[in-house]
C-alpha cells in the first residue's frame, strides 16, 4: 500500500516483527500469541493483516481473485514489480496457462518414469550414510536428492552447480519478506540468476529431454512467448529446493525425538505416505506469503479495505488447535489430508508430488536399515524470511541387526511400447494412415475391437487415437489421423514429424468402447475420421460371422478414409456422401426403425453427427443401454451441462447442476470424500470411476491417466456422459 489506510475498529494490533531472527528461529510462541488475539490481526510494523488460523487461511486461498497473487506475494512493492507475471505471482487464467506447462512433468503419473532413478539414488545415499554412522541430516542427507536429481531432470547446463542453485533458491524466498538485510542481499544474489536466464534461457543451451527445454517445446504452441518461456525456468530452479530440503531435514529430527513414531513406521511401512504429510504439517516449510485484497470485503466478520494485504500464515494454520488436536504432537497416523504445508487452492505447491516421492523413497530406504536416530547436537536454524528449515542437524543412526527384506527398486511397469512407423500413406484428404510395428521384434499386446492407444508425441504432448484395421493382426497397429484444423498441436505434429522408419512410443491398448457379446445384430455409424474404430469392429464382426452393417458418412468422397479396404465387406458397408446423389443419402430412421434388446448401435464421429444419430435413436425408441458412443475428447464441450452421479457403494443417486461440483453434492448426500485443494492440483480427491466418461478439468493427472478414465477429481471435474458411476 502506498499510504496506510485507517485500521478498522475491532481488529487487534500487534507490534510483532514477523521477519525478525527471533521469530524465524522459534516462531511457535508468536503463532500462539497471534491466534489468541483473533482471526485477523494487524501487524503495524509491516502494514499487513495477519491470518494465523486455519479457517481464514483456507478461505483466502480458495478465493484467488478476491485475494490476488497477480500483484505479487511479497510485502515489498519493489519485489512484486520484478516478479509479477510469474506462475506464483499471477491469477487464473494466466496462472493456469503457465502452470499447465511447467507442472505436467511433475504429475504423479509422469513421475513414474523417474521413480526408479530417484530410488536408486536414494538407496545409494542411505547405504553410504549408514556406513558412516554419523552425518549431517541437512548438508549430507536432505540436500542430496533435490540438488542432484532435480538438477538432472530439469536439464540445466553444466554452468550451474549445486551451490549456485541453493543460493538462488534461498534468495528467492528471502524476497518474500520485509526490507531487512536478508532481502537486500537477495537482490545481489539474484543478479546471477537474471544473468543466467539471459545467457542460458534458450533451448539450444539446455539439455535434450530436460524439463527446462520442454518449456520451449510446449510453451509456444500454447500461446506463451519466448521471453516468458525463459522466465518459467524459475519454476524449476527456485521452489524445487529449499522447501523439500526443509522438511527432509526436519523428518530426521521428528523421528529422533519421537522414537515411538519411527517404531510404527518400522512395523507398518504403509504409514510412510501419511507420515510425510504429517511432517509437512508440523514442519510447514513456508511460514507465510501475502495476498492483495482486490476489493473491499469482510473476513471473519472484520472489514478488509481494497488495496490492503493479508499475510497468509501457512505454518501457524497447520498448528491451529481448532483444526488439529494437540497440534504440536507428531503423529504418523493423524488424518492430515488437508494440511497447509503445500498450500491450498489453485496455487497449491506445484512440486509437491515430487517432494512427496523423494521423501517417501528416502524414508523407505532408512526404514530397511535404521533402528533409531540420535541427535548429536541442537540443530542450527537457517535464517530465511519465508522458509523455515535447518542449516545443520548432526545425527547418528543406530542400525538394525537385520536389514528388512523388501524390494530395493520399485517394480515399475513401463506403460509405453517402443514401435516403428513401418509405413505411412494418405488415406483421404487431410487423413494419414500409420502402420506401427514393434521396434525390437517382441509381439505387440493383443487388443479387442474399439480399443485406442496413447501416442507420445513429445514431453507434455500425448494424444489418443483409435486403433483401426484388423484386430486379429497383432504384427502391427494401425492408426488413422486427421489433421484437425483446430489442432492443439498433436495431429499437426504427427502429420509433419512422423515419417516412415521413425521410432516412436505408444501406450498399451485401452478399451473404453468395447463391443457387446451375444448380440443378434450390430449397427455401426461412422462420421469422417470416426471410421477408425468402426473399421476395427467390422473386421471383428466379420471374423465372428456376426450380423452387422456399417453406415459411413462424410461431406465429400475424398474425405472418406479406407474406402478401398471397406469394399471387402460388400454391401454390409454403405457410403453416404453429403454432396452425392440423393439415392445414397442416409435415411437414418429407416436404419433405426426396428430397435430390440439384442440389437446394438455404435456411433463415432464429430459431435454434431453423433448427436444427430443419438437423437434419431431416441426418436425410434432405442434403449440407451443399446447405444454406445466414442467421442473425441478434443471436440467435446460439456461445460455446465447437468449430469447424474451414482455413488455405487452408498446406493445414492443425485444430479450435479451447472455451477455445482461433484464434491459438493457428495457432501450434501452424506458421502465422505477427502478434498483438499478444490481446484484439481493435489489429487487428494481422485476417485475411481466405475462407469461413464469424466470431463477431466484437473491439473494432476497425466494425459495418459486421463485417457484411461479410471479416476476423476471430484472437486473440479464433470462428466461427458449423462451418467457417471463412482466407487463411493
Amino acid at each position: 500500500m502506498n499510504a496506510r489506510a485507517p485500521i478498522p475498529s475491532g481488529i487487534p494490533v500487534s507490534s510483532v516483527d514477523f521477519y525478525s531472527d527471533e521469530a524465524i528461529r522459534n516462531p511457535y510462541p508468536m503463532y500462539e500469541d497471534l491466534r489468541a488475539l483473533g482471526p485477523v490481526v494487524y501487524l503495524e510494523k509491516h502494514d499487513l493483516y495477519a491470518l494465523p488460523n486455519y479457517r481464514e487461511v483456507s478461505e483466502v486461498l480458495r478465493q484467488p481473485l478476491l485475494y490476488s497473487s497477480a500483484r505479487g506475494v511479497s510485502p515489498l512493492q519493489k519485489v512484486n514489480d520484478i516478479l509479477v507475471g510469474s506462475t506464483l505471482n499471477s491469477d487464473p487464467p494466466a496462472h493456469d496457462r503457465t502452470r499447465s506447462i511447467t507442472a505436467e512433468p511433475l504429475y504423479p503419473g509422469a513421475l513414474k518414469a523417474v521413480e526408479a532413478q530417484i530410488q536408486d539414488a536414494a538407496e545409494g545415499l542411505v547405504d553410504t550414510l549408514c556406513q558412516r554412522g554419523e552425518f549431517d541430516a541437512v548438508t549430507d542427507f536432505a540436500r542430496f536428492l533435490p540438488v542432484t536429481i532435480v538438477a538432472e531432470l530439469v536439464g540445466l547446463p553444466p554452468a550451474v552447480d549445486s551451490k549456485q542453485m541453493l543460493k538462488w533458491a534461498s534468495a528467492t524466498f528471502n524476497l518474500f519478506g520485509t526490507e531487512n538485510d536478508r532481502t537486500k542481499a537477495a537482490f545481489d544474489d539474484l543478479k546471477d540468476l537474471r544473468d543466467f536466464l539471459v545467457e542460458y534461457g534458450r533451448p539450444e543451451k539446455l539439455k535434450d529431454g530436460g524439463w527446462a527445454k520442454r518449456i520451449f517445446e510446449v510453451g509456444p504452441e500454447r500461446g506463451i512467448s519466448f521471453d516468458t518461456c525463459a522466465q518459467l525456468m524459475r519454476d524449476y530452479i527456485n521452489p524445487s529446493l529449499d522447501t523439500t530440503i526443509s522438511v527432509s531435514g526436519q523428518l530426521i529430527e521428528l523421528f529422533a525425538n519421537n522414537p515411538d513414531q519411527w517404531k510404527k513406521i518400522r512395523e507398518n511401512p504403509e504409514l510412510i505416505p501419511n507420515a510425510i504429510e504429517e511432517a509437512v504439517r508440523v514442519g510447514a516449510p513456508v511460514r507465510g506469503w501475502t495476498r492483495y485484497v482486490s476489493q473491499d470485503t469482510k473476513l471473519a466478520g472484520q472489514p478488509l479495505p481494497e488495496g490492503s494485504r493479508v499475510l497468509v500464515m501457512f505454518a501457524s494454520a497447520n498448528r491451529d488447535p481448532a483444526k488439529y488436536e494437540d497440534p504440536a504432537r507428531f503423529d504418523v497416523a493423524r488424518d492430515v489430508h488437508d494440511h497447509m504445508g503445500f498450500g491450498q487452492g489453485v496455487h497449491m505447491c506445484m512440486g509437491m508430488h515430487l517432494a512427496r516421492l523423494e521423501m517417501q523413497i528416502l524414508v523407505r530406504a532408512l526404514r530397511r536399515r535404521v533402528e533409531r536416530f540420535e541427535l548429536l547436537d541442537e540443530p542450527t536454524v537457517a535464517l530465511n524470511n519465508s522458509v523455515r528449515g535447518y542449516a545443520t542437524l548432526p545425527v547418528r543412526v543406530h542400525l538394525a541387526d537385520d536389514v528388512l527384506t523388501e524390494a530395493t527398486r520399485a517394480e515399475i511397469e513401463d506403460p509405453w511400447l517402443n514401435v516403428k512407423v513401418a509405413s505411412r500413406e494418405n488415406v483421404a484428404t487431410d487423413i494419414i494412415g500409420l502402420s506401427l510395428e514393434s521396434a525390437n521384434g517382441t509381439p505387440l499386446p493383443a487388443y479387442e475391437a474399439g480399443a485406442h492407444v496413447d501416442v507420445y508425441i513429445r514431453s507434455g504432448m500425448i494424444r489418443q487415437y483409435s486403433l483401426t484395421g484388423d484386430p486379429a493382426d497383432v504384427s502391427k497397429y494401425r492408426l488413422g489421423i486427421l489433421l484437425d484444423p483446430k489442432s492443439r498441436g498433436g495431429s499437426a505434429a504427427i502429420h509433419t514429424q512422423f515419417k516412415q522408419g521413425q521410432d516412436i512410443r505408444v501406450g498399451k491398448p485401452r478399451n473404453n468402447f468395447p463391443m457387446q457379446t451375444g448380440v443378434a445384430h450390430s449397427v455401426l455409424f461412422a462420421g469422417g475420421i470416426g471410421i477408425t474404430p468402426m473399421l476395427n469392429m467390422a473386421y471383428a464382426l466379420e471374423a465372428q460371422g456376426a450380423s452387422w452393417e456399417l453406415h459411413y458418412c462424410g461431406r465429400t468422397a475424398d474425405r472418406l478414409a479406407f474406402k478401398d479396404e471397406l469394399k471387402r465387406f460388400g454391401d454390409k458397408v454403405q457410403l453416404h456422401i453429403d454432396s452425392g446423389p440423393k439415392a445414397q443419402m442416409l435415411d437414418v430412421n429407416a436404419v433405426l426403425e426396428n430397435p430390440a434388446a439384442d440389437r446394438h448401435l455404435y456411433v463415432c464421429g464429430p459431435n454434431g453427427f453423433m448427436d444427430f444419430i443419438v437423437q434419431a435413436a431416441e426418436k425410434n425408441a432405442w434403449n440407451s443401454a443399446c447405444v454406445h458412443l466414442e467421442r473425441f475428447g478434443a471436440e467435446v464441450n460439456t461445460d455446465g451441462a447437468p449430469f447424474t452421479v451414482v455413488a455405487q457403494k452408498s446406493g445414492k443417486i443425485f444430479e450435479v447442476q451447472p455451477g455445482e461440483t461433484i464434491a459438493q453434492k457428495l457432501e450434501e448426500n452424506g458421502i465422505s470424500v477427502q478434498v483438499s485443494c478444490q481446484s484439481g492440483v493435489c489429487g487428494t480427491c481422485l476417485t475411481r470411476v466405475v462407469e461413464g466418461m469424466p470431463d477431466h478439468r484437473d491439473l494432476v493427472q497425466t494425459d495418459l491417466e486421463k485417457a484411461s478414465n479410471a479416476r476423476i477429481t471430484v472437486c473440479c471435474s464433470r462428466s461427458k456422459t449423462k451418467k457417471l458411476v463412482l466407487d463411493l
